[in-house]
């Protein structure tokens, strides 16, 4: 034992040694590899952070606003603390000093945001749910609450374990430098997050019938193999190598294998629209808003005519529930959006001579759908508005405008 400390070891080299006997296994010391995943860690946050950057510059951009970019943010920075917590969790640092604070930087960082990353994903899939399947805005208590109850229950189960003598959970063994965990504590973290992915699984199916401009079922398939593949490799890890930080292609395989899974999560949701809005800026959103129409036309076709509570027109939902404000927002983005038809392949029109009738018209589109019964009914093409070409036969198309919304 080192004179004055209640160290084993008084050397880094007699440290290993000692471990090396005690374990009775060959032990990686920190070292250059270390340090060199850290750098590649930080320089994997630093590109999908220009990704994040780069859609808050273009937050205004319609495709870059349907992934709900302040959630998506909150991903990222709850996978930076993630990945912090990673480092001296798995053995990356020397726990001395800060790190040896192994409760704090295991519970309160790496566990924690590990745990609102997750929820994270369960609330933008919820969000999705609530207006596409459920009929409702994303707005008011109920709304909230399932947020409420996910950050309440991460903190309150983060604060037990804090109070829980450290040979229940988790302590740092002085002597050796070294995090213990119980057995118990990993178990009982590692269904939580199971738990956690099921929601988002369950979430997911229930998505799976959305409108193809908006459904992100393929996206959540990427997310959920993400998601899978990072659980079975933890979960791997623990039962069969608990001492994996003592072994560095163990701990890297870790390390690494979380960077490359948060980060690819949220550049699945980010990447394609924002390099769209640099690349091909106007002609994407064109295409985007065309798709929107033609997902409105499908459900009509579908349905026979009758108007289903599915439409786009239910972003304007997430705005509130105010019927004659919603249908100025409509109005509004309707005639601004019909200009696009005008260059695009539909011919020009008198806008002015038309907006009088169309606030009348959208706002009968938008009460049927409020209505217990919805009667399809064919009206002329006079009035084209939002769709603008003859092969529209009904104005209750009026539920394609894409805008007036605060989409997800």
């Amino acid at each position: 034992m080192a004179p004055g400390s209640g160290k084993l070891y008084s050397s880094p080299e007699e440290r290993i040694a000692g471990l090396e006997d005690m374990l009775g296994m060959s032990i990686d010391p920190v070292g250059k590899m270390d340090t060199m995943v850290i750098a590649l860690g930080c320089a994997i946050f630093a590109i999908t952070g220009a990704f994040v950057v780069a859609a808050w510059i273009k937050h205004t951009y319609r495709p870059i606003r349907a992934k709900n970019l302040p959630l998506t943010t909150v991903l990222y920075i709850s996978g930076i603390l993630w990945f912090v917590g990673d480092l001296p969790m798995n053995g990356h640092v020397l726990l001395k000093g800060a790190f040896s604070e192994c409760k704090f930087w295991n519970i309160w960082v790496r566990v924690l945001f590990c745990f609102i990353y997750t929820s994270v994903l369960s609330i933008r899939c919820y969000a999705l749910d609530r207006v596409f399947n459920q009929n409702k805005p994303t707005k008011g208590l109920v709304y909230y609450l399932p947020s409420i109850f996910f950050i309440g229950s991460y903190i309150a189960y983060s604060i037990v374990t804090t109070v829980v003598p450290g040979h229940l959970t988790i302590g740092y063994a002085e002597a050796v430098e070294l995090c213990t965990t119980s057995k118990g504590y990993v178990i009982a973290t590692l269904s939580l997050l199971w738990l956690n992915w099921a929601i988002i699984i369950t979430m997911m199916i229930r998505l799976r019938n959305i409108q193809s401009t908006f459904n992100e079922f393929y996206e959540f398939l990427f997310i959920c193999f993400f998601g899978i593949a990072a659980m079975v490799k933890t979960t791997t890890v623990h039962f069969t190598h608990p001492e994996y930080p003592l072994l560095l292609k163990y701990r890297i395989a870790e390390t690494l294998g979380d960077v490359f899974i948060i980060n690819g999560i949220i550049l699945v949701i980010m990447a394609y629209p924002v390099v769209m809005s640099l690349v091909r800026n106007k002609e994407y959103e064109r295409e985007w808003l065309l798709r929107l129409r033609t997902d409105g036309l499908q459900d009509m076709y579908e349905a026979n005519l009758n108007l289903r509570a599915e439409g786009p027109v239910h972003y304007a939902r997430m705005n509130g529930s105010d019927p004659n404000q919603l249908e100025k927002n409509i109005v509004e983005e309707c005639k601004r959006d019909s200009r696009f038809f005008d260059t695009h392949r539909f011919g020009r029109h008198n806008h002015e001579q038309e907006d009088a009738g169309m606030a009348q018209d959208i706002g009968d589109g938008y009460r049927a759908l409020e209505g217990a019964t919805v009667v399809p009914h064919n009206r002329g093409v006079t009035n084209n508005h939002c769709f603008e070409t003859q092969s529209v036969s009904s104005l209750d198309t009026v539920d394609g405008c894409p805008k007036g919304r605060r989409i997800l």
